[in-house]
């Protein structure tokens, strides 16, 4: 039996799945979802037909592509704060090393001055005026 003709609330209804999809976005899983919503099946292009469906494709085709993969996209909020938590995470990973970095550094530093007979007192003496800011 054919599917009857898209009424303004079945598109309204397939234009709010697309807006609201996450994931993988794919016309095959798109119209399997869909015909349980509207208890029909149809097919790509009978979607094609509808401009108001095909705007709403390649806006939610675009804003998945521009998500990063495993981010919500339920929750703008939370996809921008798990981003900035990423980022911040990788710069507190950097920050660790650096510093581990500096104090294998100072470690060497003192290892040698004191061969060479440095006091604690002479490493902490003030800079001459022309090394200051």
């Amino acid at each position: 039996m054919k599917a009857p003709k898209l009424s303004d609330a079945d598109i309204e209804k397939a234009i709010r799945l697309l807006d609201a999809w996450q994931g993988k976005l794919t016309w095959e899983m798109y119209l399997k979802v869909l015909s349980g919503d509207l208890n029909h099946k149809y097919t790509k292009m009978a979607m094609h037909k509808h401009a108001r469906v095909m705007n709403a494709w390649d806006a939610a085709k675009s804003r998945l592509r521009e998500s990063e993969p495993g981010v919500s996209h339920g929750n703008v909020v939370i996809a921008q704060a798990q981003k900035r938590m990423s980022e911040l995470e990788a710069r507190v990973e950097r920050l660790t090393k650096e510093n581990q970095s500096h104090l294998d550094r100072f470690l060497r530093w003192a290892y040698n001055a004191k061969g060479r007979g440095m006091t604690p007192e002479d490493l902490d003496r003030p800079l001459p005026p022309k090394f200051t800011k």
